[in-house]
């Protein structure tokens, strides 16, 4: 464990502190794609200035969609920040979605999910766990709130809750996840820790665990389209925490769709890795 984590505070130390800069991706009518800074703003047109300092004429009745985006110069290219930067694979970071962006991702297939951002702080997950042959009115139904605080420097905190309801006839039953997180770097490349504890509501009496469990998260950014991704989770108890499994990921990253492919690790491991695979559709 302490490998993984001084190896992404390397990472994040090495690559996760190059120079951001705000622009704005401007899509026309027909399918082009424009990135940059407005210059200049007529009563006709964008004037945008590319990062190589080409200016481009853009007329209003040409413009599709207009987004800021976040981009960061590394060795003179410019790389797009990750649009999954909120979550690891399955654990949260201290970043929010932001406002009213939003996207739908399916975790290791069992895990579909909305996410929705509400302001710059509040982000929203709406989702279900489905398996094979489990009838629809007793599909558990997952919902979850963060709230972000505003970043100091590179440090950002973050406080939520998740909640999995059991449906069933005469069943009133749910259980969840109460969690704080800080994270450190900048959207491009980051570490999170992550304290929670877990707690049971049976009818109305909710009782909750009395020692945390601790999640250790990673981001590391290696090109503008390619990220690794680990995730760690510590339970309470006194087995060896050597033994436990490490969540390790490839992150392919375009300009809506993002895909994790990875698996579980562990110290006497034997055969192929339980696998890993996450889609993501950013919707705004």
């Amino acid at each position: 464990m302490l490998r993984l984590l001084s190896l992404c505070l390397f990472f994040i130390m090495t690559f996760g502190f190059s120079q951001e800069i705000e622009m704005v991706e401007i899509e026309t009518n027909d399918g082009n794609i424009f990135l940059g800074q407005i210059v200049e703003k007529s009563s006709l047109e964008y004037k945008l200035k590319t990062q190589d300092g080409i200016i481009i004429s853009v007329p209003f009745a040409s413009v599709k969609r207009l987004s800021k985006i976040e981009t960061a110069e590394v060795d003179g290219q410019v790389w797009r920040a990750d649009p999954n930067k909120s979550m690891y694979l399955f654990a949260p970071s201290a970043f929010p979605i932001e406002n009213h962006k939003a996207y739908c991702r399916d975790y290791c297939l069992f895990f579909p999910s909305y996410n929705r951002g509400f302001g710059n702080n509040f982000s929203v997950q709406a989702g279900v766990f489905v398996f094979p042959g489990m009838p629809l009115d007793e599909v558990p139904i997952v919902i979850s709130g963060k709230y972000s605080l505003p970043q100091t420097g590179p440090l950002r905190i973050a406080a939520g809750m998740m909640y999995v309801n059991f449906p069933g006839e005469g069943i009133s039953f749910g259980t969840g996840f109460a969690f704080g997180t800080a994270t450190i770097g900048n959207k491009f490349t980051h570490f999170s820790t992550t304290v929670g504890w877990g707690y049971v509501r049976d009818e109305a009496e909710w009782s909750f665990a009395e020692e945390p469990i601790f999640v250790f998260s990673g981001n590391t950014r290696i090109s503008n389209s390619f990220a690794l991704v680990a995730e760690y989770w510590l339970p309470p108890g006194e087995g060896d925490p050597t033994e436990l499994p490490v969540a390790i990921s490839a992150r392919f990253i375009g300009r809506r769709i993002a895909v994790d492919v990875g698996g579980f690790f562990s110290k006497d491991m034997e055969g192929i890795p339980p696998p890993l695979i996450n889609f993501t559709y950013h919707m705004k």
